[in-house]
């Protein structure tokens, strides 16, 4: 281990006893030390959970404070990873999908990858076709685009393999990473198709070891994660419909809850023996409707002939409904056309006409707790159909709609669009803090990470609320970058690593 030859002299004058002391404590001093310096190597980190508790990133930093160094970087919403000197992300140029490594220490771009895509998927205007995180091994990187499949790089940028999958259809684009987990590259290949799949690949040849058929899965935007308990591990996949369980040699669901009617945006996380998955549907169904979806009001306000029905045409084009109470109007998709959800959802028999039988049955779905805003917490040990048996509690308020949870410090923390910020017992589901507010408002995508007794929360106008971990709001810092924030940021060592609208920043003290 020691090279120096004056090294070598001196342990041969060290007595045997005492030399078999100083490896053993060298030992314990390596091992810490390559503890505290983790990497972050997928999506969300250590197990997509969002935490490097040994790091110690800045709490006070922007464009003139603890900046190491700052970089151009062409559009993309991937989150970047870390492993050692190298940061790795994804991004869509000029009609190009391309993977790029950076250097962690200066910023400086390494290389660039195509992936030789020949037509690149359609997506919501709000994401990106290079939405889906990379992950690494350290001895390759491996990139996931929607319109091609897979590719590894080694850490020069050299291809190692591809793997061309179907592009399954979805309505907003592609948006699930891969991750490492079991030895095998793990990919949650879900869309509208009966070929919607689990996928496990081998990571140094790009070869099927198993795939899960998930026919009734229909499109998702999460990211599976391991939930390591009692001596086991399970693969967690949330999708449309259910929280399920997979072994990591393949095989089919070993366990699941039901719930969620729509396609599944965020990821699952884990910690007290118990996991906790949800997101958000139709609303919250304890809270007052919208005062827009009230029938009366409706029929009073547009029913031209009085005829006690809705014809599609009497309904304005003008009228929207605001979506995100919390993010202003003119944010791409928070606005839907009244006209357009009668049509589509509405009106059953297509005939353009909304009757009150239709409309109270669209209210009936609505309501319906399996298709509504739901967050559950979920005890180990479940055997199939586990809905009814492993909640041990759950609730629907002031649940995410993008961000994933996160479980630090024995606690579980969600939070809001308008930086609505509420922290949770994992065992009883008692609220600590119910929606308290951060101050920095606007839209939440990125997820929340922590590290060091601190949890950064960052919205989508590029302005980072930085909380110090309790049961109060205590809140350390407000830090603003000033460009848009949509990619969840990375910690590695004692950096952070932010990507905005143009740049990659790394700071630290």
């Amino acid at each position: 281990m020691i090279e120096e030859p004056t090294h070598h002299n001196l342990l041969r004058m060290i007595p045997n006893t005492m030399l078999t002391k100083l490896s053993l404590t060298l030992l314990i001093i390596t091992g810490t030390l390559t503890a505290a310096t983790p990497n972050w190597s997928q999506f969300r980190g250590p197990n997509t959970g969002g935490v490097a508790e040994d790091a110690k990133p800045p709490v006070h930093f922007g464009p003139e404070t603890n900046l190491l160094w700052k970089s151009v970087v062409p559009p993309g919403i991937s989150a970047p990873i870390v492993w050692g000197d190298y940061v790795f992300l994804t991004a869509h140029e000029r009609q190009q999908l391309v993977t790029l490594a950076y250097d962690a220490r200066t910023g400086r771009e390494l290389w660039r990858q195509a992936a030789p895509a020949e037509q690149i998927e359609e997506c919501h205007r709000f994401s990106s076709p290079a939405a889906s995180t990379p992950c690494t091994d350290g001895e390759r990187v491996y990139a996931y685009f929607g319109s091609y499949g897979l590719l590894a790089y080694d850490f020069a940028g050299k291809e190692i393999w591809r793997r061309p999958l179907e592009r399954l259809p979805s309505l907003y684009g592609t948006a699930t990473s891969p991750i490492l987990a079991g030895g095998h590259l793990i990919l949650q290949h879900d869309g509208g198709s009966t070929n919607a799949q689990l996928i496990a690949i081998a990571p140094a040849t790009g070869k099927t070891v198993w795939t899960s058929p998930r026919p009734l899965a229909g499109e998702s935007y999460s990211t599976p994660m391991v939930w390591r308990h009692d001596g086991i591990e399970e693969l967690i996949v949330q999708g449309k419909g259910r929280v399920a369980a997979y072994s990591l040699n393949g095989g089919p669901q070993q366990w699941w809850v039901r719930g969620w009617g729509f396609a599944a945006v965020t990821t699952p996380v884990a910690g007290d023996g118990m996991l906790f998955a949800g997101g958000s549907g139709m609303g919250d169904p304890t809270e007052p409707d919208d005062p827009l979806f009230d029938w009366k009001k409706l029929l009073a306000d547009h029913d031209a002939n009085h005829d006690g029905q809705l014809a599609l045409e009497e309904v304005p084009e003008s009228l929207a409904w605001h979506i995100r109470k919390e993010v202003p109007r003119e944010v791409p998709g928070n606005l839907l056309g009244m006209r357009a959800l009668l049509r589509d959802f509405t009106d059953t028999n297509k005939d353009g006409l909304i009757t009150k039988a239709e409309w109270d049955a669209d209210e009936a779905y609505v309501k319906d707790k399996f298709n509504a805003d739901r967050f559950v917490a979920i005890q180990p040990g479940g055997k199939e159909d586990s809905t009814a048996t492993h909640v041990a509690w759950e609730t629907t308020k002031g649940l995410s709609e993008m961000p994933s949870p996160l479980f630090y410090r024995g606690r579980v923390h969600f939070v809001r669009d308008g930086a609505m910020w509420t922290v949770i017992d994992p065992k009883t589901g008692q609220r600590h803090l119910d929606r308290e507010r951060l101050g920095t408002g606007g839209q939440i995508v990125a997820s929340p990470i922590a590290a060091n007794g601190y949890i950064y929360v960052v919205n989508e106008p590029g302005t980072f609320a930085v909380i110090r971990a309790g049961d109060t709001l205590d809140l350390a810092a407000v830090n603003k970058l000033g460009e848009s924030v949509r990619a969840i940021p990375a910690i590695s060592g004692d950096a952070l690593y932010v990507r905005s609208a143009e740049h990659l920043w790394a700071f630290g003290e």
